[in-house]
């Protein structure tokens, strides 16, 4: 029982920022799922702008991303600004995950994956 709310217990909580939209990121243990403001991630509007969204996601994988739960928080600005604060809501909070719960070497590597692309 004691490992259980442990389990539940491992989470971070990240913000991004662009503009005016702020988006907040609850990374914590779980199967892969992620949402915003409480819809899936594939109901992004608009279209075109969804990929930048699971532009994090794509990089690191399945096998990273497979292990947390990502809940995600928007509001103000526009709809662009909305979808690039989530975008570095999700980075954030991925990089913050692995470094406190996981260990500093994966940290280091998922940070690298994600730097490197944006160069």
């Amino acid at each position: 029982m004691a490992e259980e709310n442990t389990a539940k217990s491992e989470r971070v909580q990240c913000f991004g920022r662009k503009k005016t939209a702020v988006a907040v990121a609850l990374v914590r243990t779980g199967t892969g799922q992620a949402r915003i403001n409480g819809c899936p991630l594939h109901t992004v509007k608009p279209d075109i702008l969804r990929v930048k969204v699971y532009e994090p996601l794509l990089l690191l994988g399945k096998e990273r991303c497979g292990k947390v739960d990502i809940r995600l928080r928007v509001k103000g600005g526009g709809f662009t600004s909305q979808v690039y604060a989530l975008r570095q809501a999700v980075a954030k909070g991925i990089v913050a995950y692995y470094q406190k719960y996981i260990d500093e070497a994966s940290k280091k590597e998922i940070k690298d994956i994600l730097m490197a692309y944006d160069r």
